[in-house]
């Protein structure tokens, strides 16, 4: 009995050691890889199904500012919000559907290796941000409809949420969403040393508010408030403002998850083997 026991705590142990990162790189590669061996269409509706996710992160933005705007502080309404922000990222991450700022790091592993070629990067890449961004503009339509039906929201969530976007000029929002870019690449790498969906969670909640807290530019996030300030017509986000936003972004978190995240965690994992 007391062998077996020993046996058991031996086992638990082993699992609940934190895993090299060299294990982590090579559980990154194969999952990469198998995003790469996905048709299209698979690809494309769960970047879609991410897309409609993550909208669910200004919708409570929303609860919260119709509800207590009015009755806290500006500062605590500013926290309201970054609390709300990791719950879209949660439906997404948990729910392993894919989102483009998490595969600017992972897509380029295996490019970086030589299984992959740049062009079936541009591929995933480009099927995966397509679909996000659909699901947004999707999301945004039907929540935009949803508040002009209701009582229990306010629209002018749309103006407040919008002017936060488009408060930094094109430099802060691109250095901020390069900080999101790293930050969203860095999730993944710590999601895939977590053994447990509690510790997963845990990680993608702080570090998703993190990113809300920090007013740091999400080209997906978003695009949701873009998208909904637009398609309401309160004058505070014209098309060419979004469109700016939107390349500005794209580009930041590209720069900071495959860079500062992707090529440098695989160069000094790579040079640690040899």
């Amino acid at each position: 009995m007391a062998g077996s026991m020993s046996q058991d705590e031996a086992n638990s142990a082993e699992s609940d050691r934190p895993k090299s990162d060299s294990e982590i790189l090579q559980e990154q590669m194969q999952e990469s890889l198998h995003e790469y061996r996905r048709n299209n269409r698979s690809l494309f509706l769960s970047s879609l199904a991410a897309g409609l996710e993550i909208g669910f992160s200004l919708f409570l933005v929303a609860a919260f500012y119709s509800h207590f705007h009015s009755v806290i502080s500006s500062q605590a309404m500013y926290l309201l919000m970054a609390l709300s922000y990791p719950i879209g990222f949660l439906m997404v991450i948990i729910g392993r559907s894919d989102l483009f700022t998490e595969h600017t790091t992972l897509a380029i592993l295996p490019v970086l290796d030589g299984r992959q070629s740049f062009a079936s990067l541009m591929r995933v890449w480009g099927l995966i941000y397509c679909g996000n961004l659909l699901g947004a503009l999707c999301f945004s339509g039907i929540f935009v409809q949803f508040v002009a039906m209701t009582e229990r929201l306010d629209a002018q969530v749309f103006t407040y949420y919008g002017e936060k976007l488009l408060a930094d000029n094109g430099g802060g929002q691109l250095l901020g969403a390069i900080f999101a870019g790293w930050l969203m690449g860095l999730l993944g790498w710590m999601v895939a040393s977590s053994t447990e969906t509690i510790s997963r969670m845990a990680v993608v909640a702080l570090i998703t508010f993190v990113i809300g807290l920090g007013g740091l530019a999400h080209c997906i996030a978003g695009a949701v408030g873009v998208f909904c300030a637009l398609i309401d017509g309160s004058g505070t986000v014209g098309g060419f403002a979004a469109l700016k936003f939107l390349a500005i972004a794209t580009l930041g978190n590209t720069i900071g998850g495959s860079v500062f995240v992707g090529l440098l965690k695989y160069s000094y994992v790579i040079s640690g083997r040899d």
